[in-house]
């Protein structure tokens, strides 16, 4: 199971408040922790426990906490060889209330030094990984020149559009696996999401766009996935919300490698659930899942 990660390395500075600052507002954290951070590298990490091989493309600061932050991978068994060394590294401020939820600032340092020239690269493996997975905190330009190669072959291209930005109908008909949540899917198609009908409607939008499935994830409420084919909802598990950060992440990590393992849509995202709600019972982005993860 080979899987390609074209995405962000960064360094959390997690706060806990009492709850998220309001604008004006100063607020006493209670604490502060440092975690590994990065929607690419969180992604990276999960897939990687969960018995993928993984390969990274993409960059961080010639700075300790670059440093720091390229050792967490290669630890954690992702492939570094691809990841390069320049300028400062990525940084989140990020806040955790008391009830588990978080606000971000990014700093994107050197994850938006990564140019396409530095993906192209790395097209050999690109081409003969069984899944690419991409997010958007590095610039469109390499996301795009990243899912042009793997659609040069049977790569499966599993994009995360978050941040969200204006992503052409041109690259949209090139992903396989199309992944916003809830917030991100009326970002991309001004549809409201507030009925069932309503998310039907927003996610039919953009496979007429040409994209192969949507799988929308709501939180507490599951996710619901789509296609030409077939749609349906997998419920989330009731656990005890102890920071929120990541859950996408993890979802988006055991998502490849449940496709990688062939596994059907329905049981994919269910596996994919299932990691995203041990993760929130965790503080960081990157706890370690017990054994039981594994889907190998």
């Amino acid at each position: 199971m080979n899987i390609s990660v074209v995405g962000s390395i960064n360094i959390d500075l997690v706060y806990r408040v009492p709850h998220i600052v309001k604008e004006g507002e100063t607020l006493h954290s209670t604490s502060h922790s440092i975690h590994y951070g990065g929607k690419g590298a969180n992604q990276a990490v999960t897939a990687c426990q969960l018995g993928a091989n993984v390969y990274f493309i993409g960059k961080v600061g010639k700075d300790a906490f670059g440093e720091q932050a390229k050792e967490n991978l290669a630890n954690k068994g992702v492939n570094t060889a691809a990841v390069e060394e320049e300028g400062i590294t990525g940084q989140a401020i990020i806040q955790v209330s008391n009830s588990g939820e978080n606000s971000i600032v990014l700093f994107p340092g050197a994850n938006f030094l990564v140019t396409p020239e530095q993906v192209d690269r790395e097209s050999d493996v690109i081409r003969t990984s069984d899944v690419l997975l991409c997010q958007l905190e590095i610039p469109l330009e390499c996301i795009e020149k990243a899912i042009r190669i793997a659609a040069e072959s049977e790569t499966v291209i599993i994009l995360n559009p978050a941040p969200t930005k204006e992503i052409p109908d041109s690259l949209l008909k090139k992903v396989s696996i199309l992944t916003p949540n809830e917030t991100e899917l009326f970002q991309l198609t001004g549809f409201e999401t507030s009925s069932e009908e309503k998310l039907m409607e927003a996610c039919k939008f953009l496979l007429d766009k040409g994209v192969g499935t949507i799988i929308v994830t709501l939180g507490s409420k599951g996710a619901f996935y789509m296609n030409n084919e077939e749609n349906g909802w997998v419920k989330a598990a009731k656990v005890d919300v102890v920071d929120t950060t990541g859950a996408g992440d993890a979802f988006n990590g055991a998502l490849a490698v449940a496709i990688c393992r062939g596994d059907s849509l329905q049981d994919a995202v269910k596996n994919a659930a299932e990691a995203a709600a041990y993760v929130v019972t965790e503080m960081g982005a990157q706890p370690v899942f017990p054994k039981s993860f594994r889907v190998v």
